[in-house]
Formats: C-alpha cells, structure tokens, sequence
C-alpha cells in the first residue's frame, strides 16, 4: 500500500535518509528514489518494507515540481576541450543528460563521479543545469578549491608534476603518465610518505609511480598503474580505506587541459 511522508533528513553525499510516516522514522536509499536527489522537508510517496534494521521505504516518488526536482547522476563522460559531457541519471533512461562545462563547479567534471543537478529540457533533451559534486568527486574538488586549482583559469602546472618541492619515487618528478592510468588520492595524513602509500596502494596492483604532492599543500598524492582496468580496481579496493589513521578518497585521474 502507497504512504505519504516528509523526509526528515537526507544525506546526497552518503545517499540515504529518513522519512517520517505516521510517528515512525522510514530509512530510505538513493536506489530507491527513482534518479531523485531527496531534501529535508520533501514530501514523498513510497510503499514499505522489512528489512534487516526496520522498515525501509521503496519505489519513492518526490511530490515536486520538475523546475525545483534535484537528480542524483553519475559523470559518464567529460569533454573539457570541446567543453561538454553526458550525465547518466535513472530518472531520464531513455538519454543521458547533457551538461556544459558551465555548469560544473570550476569546469570540474571526473568521469565516474557522483553529482545532483537540475534538468531543464532543450530542443535536443534534458540538459543539466546548477550540477554540484558528491561524494569524493567532491571532496577532491573541495580540496583544489583550497590550494587555487579550481575555477576558471586552471594554472600551467596545478599539479606540480616536474617542479621542485615535490616527493616521489625516485625524487626527480614525475615521468609522463597518460591520465588514464592514474588515481588522485586525497585525505594522506601529514606524516604519510610514498613508500608508505606505496605500500598501502599495491594491494590493488603494481605500481608504475607513487608520487605524495608536499608543494601544494599535505594530504593528497597519486598513483599511476599500468592499466585502465587496474585503475579501476583501485578506485573499487582503495576508496575508504585507512592509511595512518586517515580515510583515503581514492578517484580517477581527472585530465586537466595540459594533458589533453
């Protein structure tokens, strides 16, 4: 049987919340919402289920206007140099969303990453407007908006690679890598090294380069494999693990325009 509620609160970054039905707290996922981002004080319809930890809401239908909906998307691919990319949805199964670089905080668009947006349909199909970064694609923008790197304008070498000042193996710089066998790796505690990080990411295969960034600012380093499918591994294996004491946010390389 079909409930109404209001949603009592909602985590995007985590991807669940509650709803309040009829005195009781109904835990709710993002896999059930349908492609909808959910809010504080929204008004949803859904049935409920059993589950392990109490009852759960499923098939969740947000009673709200197309103009003001929020979707939660994943980034399926990005072209920074032509300046656009596509955004998978659930809610939109039939075409993926287009976006503009404008539209993405900084011109920041990781393939793989998790974002909420709004839709607006044009004469070719929805298109993505006010698109905001979840998860740890927003964590890592976040972090290079600390250290300069995001906006307009991205500077020459806003990742150091080569300059002086910056650890790795070996200790001369980096060699050329293609971005597509990288990870950035963000939350390194201060007194992690490479070989330390080394150490941590090889559980998810060889290395090629392990490289932790001491110029631009602590707490983030990268790690290049020798395949896409490695990489892969490493984003699934090593996102959330513990390293010293810290969480890892493990993602994919994000090219930047001197790399394309």
């Amino acid at each position: 049987m079909a409930m109404s509620g209001t949603v009592t609160s909602y985590n995007p970054h985590k991807g669940w919340g509650f709803i309040a039905c009829n005195g009781e707290d109904v835990f709710v996922n993002r896999r059930e919402c349908g492609g909808y981002c959910l809010a504080k004080d929204m008004q949803v319809t859904f049935t409920i289920t059993a589950g392990d930890k109490g009852s759960q809401a499923s098939g969740v239908k947000a009673m709200v206007s197309p103009e003001d909906a929020y979707y939660h998307g994943e980034i399926k691919s990005f072209n920074p140099g032509k300046g656009y990319g596509f955004i998978g949805c659930e809610a939109f199964p039939d075409n993926d969303v287009f976006v503009l670089k404008s539209e993405m905080p900084g011109g920041f668009a990781p393939q793989g990453g998790h974002c909420k947006f709004k839709v607006i349909q044009e004469e070719k199909g929805p298109a993505a407007k006010d698109v905001q970064l979840l998860g740890a694609a927003g964590t890592q923008y976040q972090q290079m908006k600390q250290w300069g790197f995001g906006g307009k304008g991205y500077g020459k070498d806003m990742w150091g690679f080569g300059g002086k000042g910056f650890g790795g193996k070996g200790g001369k710089g980096a060699p050329r890598i293609a971005p597509e066998l990288k990870v950035w790796i963000g939350g390194l505690s201060p007194e992690t090294k490479w070989k330390d990080l080394q150490a941590h990411v090889e559980q998810a295969g060889k290395t090629k380069w392990v490289e932790v960034f001491e110029g631009k600012g602590d707490g983030t380093g990268t790690a290049a494999f020798n395949s896409p499918e490695e990489v892969a591994s490493a984003v699934a294996m090593l996102n959330g693990t513990i390293l010293n004491g810290n969480t890892l946010v493990v993602d994919n390389w994000v090219k930047t325009p001197k790399e394309d």
